[in-house]
């Protein structure tokens, strides 16, 4: 099962464009550009032909533009950490607000699509039980219906923050009025050495939930989640990515193979490109 990025339907699908500026002299891992010390951001991203187009303020990010679908997303900052986006395309309207604790650590998310008829809310709470470790309870609900989903992850991060792992607990509506539970695990991501694409924009890695959002300044190679509900369904999402990179290490190409849920058979690939400021 693939599923949708819930702050990147907007952040993760675009595509940049720059010149190959490459050069074999450090650039401070690849950060910052040798002649005028700016920091390597994304400008143009394509998925799968999808373009989008990111503009910044500084190293803050101030626009999105789907210029596939035409729809635009603006984000808002308070001081250092993103706090909205808001994203229009045609008659629909998503909203994502974050909320942070006294450590500037993500406590809350919550992320609502207005439509013709339609409400629907996701929410995440985030508490930290210790240094390494997070709680995550997802709560998805749709105005006019009395059933809520809620996942309840118990998540593992690695030193630097980012997601390693987690065991998750799951109640579900089904067809019949009732609720069917299950029981998942994500197995540790797996992130190869070089730079994300998106590690220098200001508050990105703050962002943690999971695939794209993970807090990594590193990409994720191979992930594998699933979900067994009691009523016999399955829940997943399993992928391996095989990347290409320029020479300071960012990469320009992801083809990215997600797998059924035995995770031998590959159902879908997703090519991304990416573009940078400069490189």
């Amino acid at each position: 099962m693939k599923k949708n990025y819930l702050l990147l339907p907007i952040f993760f699908l675009a595509s940049c464009s720059g010149s190959n500026d490459d050069t074999d002299i450090p650039d401070n891992n690849g950060n910052n550009n040798n002649n005028n010390n700016t920091p390597v951001l994304v400008t143009k991203m394509v998925v799968d032909g999808e373009i989008s187009t990111y503009t910044y303020n500084g190293t803050k990010l101030s626009q999105l533009k789907n210029l596939t679908d035409g729809s635009v997303t603006n984000f808002t900052y308070t001081g250092e950490l993103i706090t909205k986006s808001v994203t229009s395309s045609g008659s629909s309207t998503y909203t994502t607000s974050y909320v942070y604790d006294s450590n500037n650590r993500l406590s809350k998310k919550t992320d609502v699509h207005t439509a013709p008829n339609l409400t629907a809310t996701t929410e995440i709470n985030y508490t930290y039980p210790s240094s390494n470790t997070v709680k995550m309870v997802v709560t998805l609900s749709t105005a006019g219906f009395n059933t809520v989903k809620t996942y309840t992850r118990n998540a593992t991060l690695n030193s630097d923050g980012s997601i390693n792992s987690w065991t998750e607990t799951v109640s579900s509506p089904n067809s019949t009025g009732g609720m069917d539970t299950g029981t998942g695990a994500l197995q540790p991501i797996v992130y190869d050495s070089k730079n994300a694409p998106f590690k220098n924009v200001t508050g990105y890695l703050k962002i943690i939930d999971q695939e794209n959002e993970n807090g990594s300044t590193h990409n994720v190679s191979d992930y594998k989640s699933v979900i067994q509900y009691n009523s016999g369904g399955t829940e997943w999402t399993i992928f391996k990515s095989i990347y290409e990179y320029n020479t300071s290490g960012y990469p320009t190409k992801d083809i990215r193979k997600y797998y059924d849920k035995t995770g031998s058979t590959v159902s879908s690939t997703e090519v991304s490109t990416y573009e940078y400021n400069h490189l």
